[in-house]
């Protein structure tokens, strides 16, 4: 009899714990107020990328791209297309946003689930969270995109409170030159 009730409490007591590891990270990651898809729509550049595993965004890493556009699907979900370097090539990729319950929140795979939220809708960028979860444990990645290379004053310091936010150091964060940026086939 004492087996399978230390089993429950210790199913209770993760269920709490990842619970409680939900709320702590709804909290770190603020939803852009009134939210709506449309806003994000279209061509985007990306600026600046910052990570709490560096690597990640280094030549070579997994989430080193540029952010060409996003597209809102007749469901609600989001079509958005990178492009990264693969052998010395610029390829495209596209990743579907899967909507969740919270607008401005979606969910999709790559090297585990990401959970992407659209923290800050502004006049000409944006700035998205993402959160991958696998086994090697938690990776953040926060991407600040403008309509145009030039992302105001406002887009910048906002940007910076929010690395801030999630613990990712000045350090951690590359701003994409011209000759790094990948943003069309072959190039």
């Amino acid at each position: 009899m004492e087996q399978p009730h230390r089993a429950m409490m210790l199913l209770l007591l993760s269920l709490w714990l990842g619970l409680a590891w939900a709320q702590q990270d709804q909290s770190l990651v603020p939803v852009q107020p009134g939210f709506h898809p449309e806003q994000v729509e279209g061509r985007w550049h990306t600026v600046k990328l910052g990570a709490t595993d560096p690597s990640v965004i280094e030549e070579g890493g997994s989430y080193l791209c540029s952010m060409s556009g996003i597209k809102l699907l007749e469901d609600g979900d989001l079509n958005i297309t990178y492009f990264h370097r693969k052998d010395g090539k610029c390829v495209q990729e596209f990743y579907i946003g899967k909507k969740t319950n919270t607008p401005g929140r979606y969910t999709f795979e790559y090297e585990g689930k990401n959970f992407l939220t659209f923290v800050a809708v502004g006049d000409g960028f944006l700035i998205m969270d993402l959160e991958n979860r696998r086994e090697a444990g938690a990776l953040i990645v926060v991407e600040l995109h403008g309509r145009t290379f030039l992302v105001n004053e406002v887009g910048q310091e906002a940007y910076r409170k929010h690395t801030l936010r999630r613990g990712i150091q000045p350090d951690n964060i590359v701003e994409l030159s011209a000759h790094a940026r990948c943003t069309s086939l072959g190039s």
